[in-house]
């Protein structure tokens, strides 16, 4: 039985694909990949990977370069390598110091909560200065 970083797909350093990527494995991007990746499981991009796509995946680790927008189920981790330009769209998300990151993190929905006034400042008891 294989372990799962035998299941990866590996895109080689001298690799440059052009178009949809979809997947049900881990992928590691050593190269270049233009287009949209769609994935049910973890994408790698590696320093020196770049990637100039859309991605929806289950976890994104990014130690190269990512120009798009990422939606990941999970998590999004943005090493301190790593170069990004889109928004990220997760439930978690992790950037490292010294990572290069411009866009907008959207972590889930707040509506709820500040439609119900829990602003903690008004729960506090006012004193009086007499």
């Amino acid at each position: 039985m294989g372990t799962k970083a035998e299941a990866a797909t590996v895109i080689g350093e001298k690799t440059r694909i052009n178009g949809k990527v979809e997947g049900g494995e881990d992928v590691r991007v050593k190269g270049h990949v233009d287009g949209e990746i769609l994935l049910s499981e973890t994408i790698f991009v590696e320093q020196g990977g770049v990637v100039v796509a859309n991605l929806a995946v289950k976890v994104a680790m990014v130690s190269g370069v990512v120009r798009g927008n990422i939606e990941a189920s999970e998590r999004v981790h943005i090493a301190e390598t790593a170069r990004m330009v889109g928004d990220i769209a997760a439930p978690r998300v992790i950037l490292v110091d010294g990572a290069t990151f411009c866009g907008r993190i959207d972590m889930g929905d707040t509506e709820p909560a500040l439609a119900e006034g829990t602003d903690r400042r008004s729960e506090a008891p006012s004193r009086s200065t007499k």
